[in-house]
């Protein structure tokens, strides 16, 4: 099993960051904005991932993205924000001397979880595009992640295909066992349909409840080309995405209330048991997403110690 991080996000607010001058509705451009207003912070959270086991980090770019930074008007200085946040994580494993992966964010370029309303595949191409190329000299992998629809996740490949980097493809699932994408596409025939590109290297699914996950996890084993890696890496919270977009008061996925602490963040205890399950069914890449930070990364860790899988040519 290859560890992979937690929410990077989450651990810099969990840290303490601020950003003087922010307005309460931007905090969220928090994270991103400190690559350059505090790198050191930025270095620090990625280290503690590392010194967690976790034996691939994801850069600090998930809102570097014209769309998120407009609202500061920072749209002019993506590249600028996502080139620093390749580097702190390179420097991060440098100077950690550890032998660990960096994975290149491409994130969703509007809102997370949005299906449609989207740009052009062509518009979505170019800035991903900007985005790759902004991070290759850093990083060992791109991964495109928390994709709701296939014509993003088609656009993040037809951008890297020339960057000689693989890529790791996650989508992230409504909260149920439909197996779905946010966009109502088969999470079967989303697989299917980016099988052809040469440079993918895994297929993931993230940002969602682990109970979607484990719905999730033996359709990628079924439909993943021969070769290419599944992974996941699951939403720590009690309410479910669904339901903070909806409104509804309840969760589709049935879920055991002691797996959840005070504040509604599921155990460690909950998660390590998650994960051994979704070993179990064929993941080789597990991690955590929004909600699970370092001490979930340090659980995982005693599950990959003995079971770990090469990384990317």
């Amino acid at each position: 099993m290859l560890l992979l991080d937690g929410g990077l996000g989450h651990l810099l607010k969990e840290n303490g960051l601020r950003i003087p001058g922010l307005p309460y509705d931007q905090q969220f451009l928090a994270g991103v904005l400190a690559n350059e207003a505090a790198p050191d912070a930025v270095k620090a959270a990625h280290k503690q991932y590392i010194a967690a086991g976790c034996r691939c980090i994801t850069t600090n770019n998930f809102v570097a993205t014209r769309y998120s930074l407009a609202k500061v008007k920072r749209e002019a200085d993506v590249a600028q924000l996502t080139q620093l946040a390749g580097r702190l994580a390179r420097e991060a494993v440098q100077e950690s001397g550890r032998a660990v992966l960096v994975a290149g964010s491409l994130p969703p370029l509007q809102e997370s979880y949005q299906s449609s309303g989207l740009p052009s595949a062509a518009a979505m191409q170019q800035e991903y595009s900007q985005t790759a190329r902004a991070l290759c000299a850093d990083v060992d992998v791109f991964l495109a992640e928390t994709l709701s629809t296939v014509a993003e996740a088609d656009a993040a490949l037809q951008a890297t295909a020339q960057l000689g980097k693989p890529v790791w493809v996650s989508f992230t699932l409504e909260d149920s066992t439909s197996c779905c994408l946010r966009s109502k596409e088969s999470l079967a025939a989303a697989v299917h349909s980016i099988s052809q590109h040469a440079h993918l290297a895994a297929v993931l699914v993230n940002c969602c409840a682990p109970g979607a996950v484990t719905a999730a996890l033996p359709v990628l084993k079924q439909h993943a080309p021969w070769g290419v890696h599944v992974g996941c890496y699951a939403n720590g919270f009690q309410t479910t995405t669904t339901q903070w977009i909806s409104g509804a008061d309840q969760s589709l996925l049935q879920s055991d209330p002691d797996d959840y602490d005070a504040r509604g963040i599921i155990t460690l205890q909950a998660y390590a048991a998650c994960a051994k399950a979704w070993q179990a069914a064929g993941a080789e890449y597990i991690g955590g997403c929004c909600g699970l930070l370092q001490p979930a990364s340090e659980r995982l860790r005693l599950l990959s110690d003995h079971h770990l899988v090469p990384p990317p040519a």
